[in-house]
C-alpha cells in the first residue's frame, strides 16, 4: 500500500507541476498570406509568377500554437500572375495544415500551392501545381524534405497561364 501511495503521490506532483504549462494554454498568431514571386526556375519554367492575396477575398490565416504542434488554418486566396503575359488565375489555398514538432513532419489537408518541389515529391507535385489532398512530409533538422508522400488531385498551374 505504501509503494501504491509513493506512486500516486509522484503521479500528483508530476501532474501538478504540468497543469500551470496545459492551463497556458494554445498562442494564436495571425498569419496574412503577403505577396512573393516564384521565380521560373521553381515554377513554370519560362516565366516569373506573382502570388498575391485575391483582392476582396478574406486572408484570414491563422497558427494555433500548443506546446507540441502548430495547425495553419484559415480562408487564404491567391491571385498568380505571369509577370510576362499578365495572365491571371484565381486559387483557394486555405488548407489547413499542421506541423509536429516532435516528429519534423507536416500534414498538409485540402487546396495546397506547391513549387520548386524537387525529388523526393512525386511527379506531379513538382512545378507549380494546386495540390488537394493529403500531403504527408517528413523534414530533417534543418527542414529539408526527406521523404514525401501525396493522395489526392494535383493540377499543373503552368498551362493556364501560359
Amino acid at each position: 500500500m505504501k509503494q501504491l501511495f509513493c506512486v500516486s503521490t509522484v503521479a500528483l506532483l508530476l501532474l501538478m507541476l504540468a497543469l500551470p504549462t496545459l492551463a497556458a494554454g494554445p498562442t494564436f498568431t495571425d498569419n496574412p498570406f503577403t505577396p512573393f514571386v516564384i521565380p521560373a526556375a521553381q515554377g513554370c519554367g519560362t516565366f516569373d509568377v506573382s502570388a498575391a492575396p485575391e483582392a476582396g477575398k478574406p486572408n484570414g490565416g491563422r497558427i494555433i500554437t500548443f506546446a507540441n504542434k502548430q495547425i495553419l488554418h484559415g480562408p487564404v486566396f491567391a491571385t498568380l500572375t505571369n509577370l510576362s503575359t499578365g495572365t491571371s488565375i484565381n486559387l483557394n489555398v486555405s488548407g489547413p495544415a499542421k506541423f509536429i514538432f516532435t516528429t519534423n513532419t507536416v500534414v498538409l489537408y485540402g487546396p495546397t500551392l506547391f513549387n520548386g518541389l524537387t525529388s523526393p515529391a512525386p511527379p506531379n507535385l513538382q512545378g507549380l501545381v494546386l495540390a488537394n489532398g493529403r500531403t504527408v512530409a517528413q523534414l530533417d533538422n534543418s527542414g529539408n524534405i526527406i521523404s514525401l508522400s501525396f493522395n489526392g488531385t494535383t493540377e499543373n498551374l503552368c498551362p493556364l497561364l501560359g
